[in-house]
């Protein structure tokens, strides 16, 4: 199995994504098609005063958010053109006004990419968190920095791994891209999983898919199993860091942190995140 279909979901300027760029690297290397989404909700205007407006001002207010719409299409077309000549490319204007949200899209995807949510005044209706797709959509997510400016995909990935249910997803979730790369490093922090026993290891399951992997354990450093695991990349060269997101509860995490919130607010390399 390969990736054939990419889904790249931004909320801000497609000529300077580098979801959209990493996407179309992808569908050059994997052979794919990509089709970019605009999710998008109400804007602010809208949730907070319709009821105030006659229907001429609701619609001015609704059209504008539709020539914002087209303008980032527009942007995606000719960012396209001018990157991925031959990539098949197509673009959806996901309104959630009709309850479909990203999440519900992208399960007939092979993979999601998308940048962190716009969080500019006038624009927060755009974008959904890449967490909520993560979590909700049951594919796998790569969330992509903006600063992403890489002429080539790195063909180095580390793995982060504890051995849990999540990371297990993600490794799953992964494996068509890990196939592809010339060099996979397995990270523990902490002690290393154990993997002696009857079913074989992480090592044992990527050799049979013909990866040839090396492992590393780490001792959580003194920013904590987030910045161990991402100065691991730095060191190494890392190009993607594959993980599972949200082994403990959303909840524990919004409100006491965690290795997944921690990597979403400080990663400056793709992370592709699986629950």
């Amino acid at each position: 199995m390969t990736i054939r279909s990419i889904l790249v979901a931004f909320s801000g300027d497609a000529e300077g994504s580098g979801a959209v760029r990493l996407a179309l690297q992808m569908a050059r290397k994997y052979d794919a098609r990509v089709t970019g989404v605009v999710p998008h909700g109400p804007t602010y205007m809208e949730r907070q005063y319709s009821r105030f407006m006659n229907a001429d001002v609701l619609q001015i207010v609704r059209s504008r958010a539709d020539a914002a719409v087209d303008a980032l299409r527009a942007a995606f077309e000719a960012r396209v053109a001018a990157e991925g000549p031959g990539i098949a490319a197509d673009f959806l204007d996901l309104k959630s006004r009709s309850g479909f949200t990203l999440a519900h899209c992208a399960r007939t995807f092979d993979i999601v990419l998308m940048g962190r949510r716009a969080a500019e005044p006038g624009r927060e209706h755009f974008g959904e968190r890449p967490e909520e797709v993560a979590l909700n959509c049951g594919r796998p997510v790569i969330l992509v920095p903006s600063g992403y400016r890489a002429e080539r995909i790195n063909d180095h990935a580390l793995v982060a791994w504890d051995g849990k249910r999540a990371a297990a997803r993600a490794l799953g979730d992964a494996m068509q891209i890990l196939e592809t790369k010339t060099r996979v490093t397995v990270l523990s922090v902490g002690d290393a999983p154990a993997e002696d026993g009857p079913c074989g290891g992480v090592l044992e399951l990527m050799a049979r898919h013909g990866i040839t992997a090396e492992q590393v354990v780490r001792k959580a450093g003194r920013g904590g199993v987030a910045a161990t695991i991402l100065a691991a990349c730095r060191e190494t060269g890392a190009g993607l860091l594959v993980m599972g997101a949200y082994e403990h509860s959303r909840f524990v995490e919004e409100m006491f942190g965690g290795v997944t919130r921690d990597i979403l607010d400080d990663a400056d390399l793709p992370v592709l995140m699986s629950h």
